[in-house]
């Protein structure tokens, strides 16, 4: 492929990826939780101790929190500045697997297979969002490309990126950035039948360069927080996570299909017609590398299955082998994106569509906006039909109709749906009215302590206090922020949220004032004159 595709191919992908990142609002929960604690420790000075509402805070390692504090101090606490970094490690992906592909494949499966990324729906999402995904998806793809260069080449320099890269997936991610590679790599090796190259990876000096990456950080919290950071750390959100379902709704057999049908969207839909035609070649004999892709694939696909908690991300780094995977089919077979798969296209971007209406139709989403959809969706077709009348090339012209989606996406439904969820407006009305300490009723939004300076504290009913303190090995360790029970409610000023402002006037002994709004809140102030 000419340089000037493969330019076109990044700028095209650093477009995507930065687009709207300033309007995009830091929203609840999971967002809100990363931005408010990379703040904290800016404004603390502590860049050891994750903290959160001025309490220690053991949800994740350190290595997000430290890119997105960085963020904070060249750009700001601004919306960019949160995004920043994961649009930067999701650019960085694309760059891996480009060079990746180059040297398992060749130019042009590597570029098909960048462009299978790029146009993917879980790969424009993880992107832009404030979670530790794309930089975790980085370091563990990196740590698997290497591993089988070193094994395949048998260069040292791949065994030891291997290590290195490794210690920042622990770093990131905590013990599954090296476990879940590890358990790829012995089921590689089991299925080689080659345990001879365990001599050759410099398990030694390898080891001792992954711990100098991951084991200072750990080390250190465990000297400062003793057995607090270990239970809460590795026994609630490792353990806990693993065999007591946080959402049991989410925890059934056929989580990850549906997930991954949509993140692999538009691709998906030829990992059917991929084993349909290996079949109806008689079933060739696999290659090592396509064995150990479709392994990496598998088995991050089965062990997060396995998991009692689920969650949308955690499949995240099997799009990287199934991206090298689906590109090299693209590039081998051009007919493979045929008219029967256009129809499959055309169905996926209708079922989209379908769900911007049921946001409409919810209030979720201003009308006037959702007409850029069908708009880019036409410009998308348009543009697939003059690059197939140009240089019969259809893979191309299915990713520009995604990418055109995915940018009208943005401003139709992505800023619009982040105003919903963000509590950015109630943020700066306390800003405004310069409340330092306010009591709140209803459910607790981090964003808003994240866009002011004020302590916001939950008031509950004396009922519900004992199942809201935290507890060890429970998911109850998550509630971290301040509270004070409504019975003995302490504050002058008190934020209701619009549906619960009559519980509250109904169970308050006192009388209130309304004295602001923001749609969502109303900021409340004691009436002391009766």
């Amino acid at each position: 492929m000419a340089r000037k595709y493969w330019l076109l191919l990044f700028i095209v992908a650093a477009v995507l990826l930065f687009a709207g990142n300033g309007s995009l609002l830091v929203t609840d929960s999971v967002e809100s939780n990363y931005a408010l604690t990379a703040k904290e420790m800016v404004l603390s000075g502590d860049w050891l101790s994750p903290q959160i509402y001025g309490h220690y805070w053991y949800d994740k390692p350190i290595f997000f929190y430290w890119l997105t504090a960085l963020a904070y101090k060249l750009f700001g606490f601004t919306e960019f500045a949160s995004r920043f970094f994961p649009a930067v490690f999701g650019l960085a992906g694309a760059g891996l697997l480009a060079w990746g592909g180059s040297k398992l494949y060749n130019e042009r499966s590597a570029f098909y297979s960048v462009l299978v990324l790029i146009s993917s729906v879980e790969y424009f999402l993880i992107s832009k969002s404030v979670i530790t995904d794309a930089v975790l998806f980085f370091f563990f793809s990196a740590t698997l490309l290497f591993f089988y260069l070193g094994y395949r080449d048998g260069r040292a320099s791949y065994w030891y990126i291997m290590y290195a890269t490794a210690g920042f997936s622990v770093l990131t991610k905590g013990p599954i950035g090296v476990l879940l590679p590890g358990l790829i790599i012995t089921l590689f090796l089991l299925w080689q039948q080659d345990w001879r190259v365990l001599g050759r990876m410099k398990l030694f000096t390898g080891t001792l360069l992954c711990a100098a990456v991951a084991v200072p950080w750990y080390a250190a919290m465990y000297s400062l927080h003793g057995s607090d950071f270990i239970n809460t750390f590795f026994g609630t959100h490792n353990f806990l996570r693993a065999t007591v379902s946080e959402h049991p709704r989410d925890d059934v057999f056929y989580y990850y299909t549906l997930v991954n049908l949509l993140a692999l969207f538009p691709w998906s839909g030829l990992v059917p017609l991929a084993v349909y035609k290996w079949q109806q070649a008689g079933r060739p004999k696999l290659t090592e590398q396509q064995r150990f892709l479709l392994l990496w694939a598998l088995v991050v696909f089965v062990f997060f299955q396995c998991m009692a908690t689920k969650y949308i991300t955690y499949t995240y780094p099997l799009i990287f082998p199934a991206s090298l995977l689906l590109g090299d089919m693209v590039a081998s077979h051009t007919d493979s994106v045929n008219g029967g798969y256009r129809l499959f296209i055309g169905g996926g971007f209708a079922l989209l569509l379908g769900g911007a209406w049921f946001a409409v139709s919810n209030g979720l989403v201003a009308a006037e906006l959702l007409f850029l959809l069908p708009l880019a969706l036409m410009v998308g077709v348009m543009l697939d039909y003059v690059l197939r009348l140009c240089c019969n090339e259809r893979a191309l012209g299915i990713a520009a109709m995604a990418v055109f989606f995915y940018m009208a996406l943005i401003f139709s439904i992505a800023v619009p749906f982040s105003e919903q969820r963000s509590a950015k407006d109630l943020g700066e009305m306390l800003t405004v009215q310069e409340a330092r300490e306010v009591g709140l009723y209803g459910r607790y939004p981090t964003s808003a302590v994240f866009y002011s300076d004020s302590k916001i504290v939950k008031l509950m009913h004396n009922s519900e206090v004992a199942g809201y303190v935290p507890k060890d090995f429970s998911w109850t360790t998550k509630n971290v922020m301040p509270y004070a029970t409504l019975e003995a409610n302490p504050f002058d000023v008190v934020v209701v949220s619009m549906g619960s402002y009559k519980s509250f006037m109904k169970q308050s002994n006192a009388s209130w004032q309304v004295v602001d709004e923001d749609g969502q809140w109303l900021l409340l102030k004691l009436n002391r004159l009766n």
